[in-house]
Parts: C-alpha cells; sequence; structure tokens
C-alpha cells in the first residue's frame, strides 16, 4: 500500500481540560495538531474535521460536520467525500505520541484487509485505524444515523483486525490533565 489520506477529527469539546480545543493543546511547545500531522506526514492529503487552523501545509482541507459537534462518524462521514484515494487513515487530534503508529499499521496490511485498528494489547483505539475508503463509506451507510454515533458501531459492519503498535505510549489520548502530564513526561526524555 503506498498512497493513502488522512481524515484528522478536531472537533471534541475537551470537556475534562476545562473545554479547551485540544488542536490548540500545547504539548512540549507544539501543539497537538502540529504533534498528529507530523505523524501523518506521508498522508497525500489530510481533511481536517473541526475549525479552521491557520497552517501551511498544502495537504490540508478544513471542513466542519452538520451540526458541528454531532460526534466522530458524523465527522468521518463529512470528510470521506474529499477523499479519493483507496485508503484513508483516521485520527484524533488528541494522541500526540501517535508517531509511527500508521507506518505499522501499513507495514502489517494485507490485501484481505478493509480496516485495521490500533491497539496497545489491552485496549483497541479506534481512533488510530486504518480503512480500505470503499469499504468505510459502506459500513457508515449501514448505520441508520451518524449523528452520535461511535467508530466502534461502524467497525461491527467490518471485519477488522487489531494491531498491537510496538509502543503503547503512541495511543494515549489526552483527555485530562494527568494525561498531558504523562505525555509531556514521555516527551521529555525523547
Amino acid at each position: 500500500m503506498s498512497e493513502f489520506a488522512a481524515i484528522l477529527l478536531t472537533g471534541g469539546s475537551g470537556r475534562r481540560l476545562g473545554g479547551i480545543n485540544k488542536a490548540h493543546l500545547e504539548v512540549a511547545g507544539r501543539s497537538c495538531f502540529d504533534h498528529v500531522l507530523g505523524a501523518l506526514h506521508s498522508a497525500q492529503s489530510v481533511v481536517v474535521v473541526g475549525e479552521t487552523i491557520s497552517h501551511q501545509d498544502p495537504r490540508l482541507t478544513f471542513i466542519q460536520e452538520e451540526p458541528i459537534g454531532s460526534g466522530p462518524v458524523a465527522a468521518i462521514s463529512a470528510a470521506l467525500p474529499l477523499v479519493i484515494t483507496k485508503y484513508v487513515a483516521v485520527v484524533s487530534v488528541d494522541v500526540p505520541l501517535v508517531m509511527g503508529a500508521f507506518e505499522e499499521l501499513l507495514s502489517v496490511w494485507s490485501t484481505t484487509d478493509v480496516a485495521l485498528v490500533a491497539s496497545d494489547g489491552t485496549h483497541e483505539s479506534y481512533l488510530v485505524s486504518l480503512f480500505d475508503t470503499d469499504a468505510l463509506r459502506g459500513a457508515i451507510a449501514e448505520l441508520s444515523t451518524t449523528n452520535n454515533a461511535s467508530v466502534k458501531s461502524v467497525l461491527a459492519h467490518l471485519s477488522y483486525r487489531s494491531i498491537k503498535v510496538s509502543n503503547p505510549n503512541m495511543l494515549i489520548d489526552v483527555d485530562t490533565q494527568e494525561d498531558l502530564s504523562r505525555v509531556e513526561e514521555i516527551l521529555s526524555r525523547r
């Protein structure tokens, strides 16, 4: 597999972090957005679902799901018409250590795969996933609504593989101040 696009979800409410937009959350001197975008360096294009962020990367297209705040599947569904590659990565903005995860998923993709979900060995990270684009479109079409639907509900319509990544820290999502402190501590040791 060579060419893939990415859908980067940035619209979470950040309630447990005082309502901050996690895309702007600074982690070790860089925004979560910049950390995750760096992890998508090999994506042909990146559709960002959420508010527009000033950035110079020519691969970026910004859109918003309707209604705003209607969840990850509504956001993915809004982005899919802009995806023209056979494969698409889906990632949330709150996993700043995700660098390397998509390379690992790409390296194990087989011709029979339609979806791969990153795992730390105990928990699956549904918002660090790689899909056959047409299969993802078909699975979303099976849902009665995309509003407030979970990615897990989409995966219920797909035969997917859970792939344990080499470093479980790649999948730490920053939802609380404790998560943020943990991620900054890990980055300070690099």
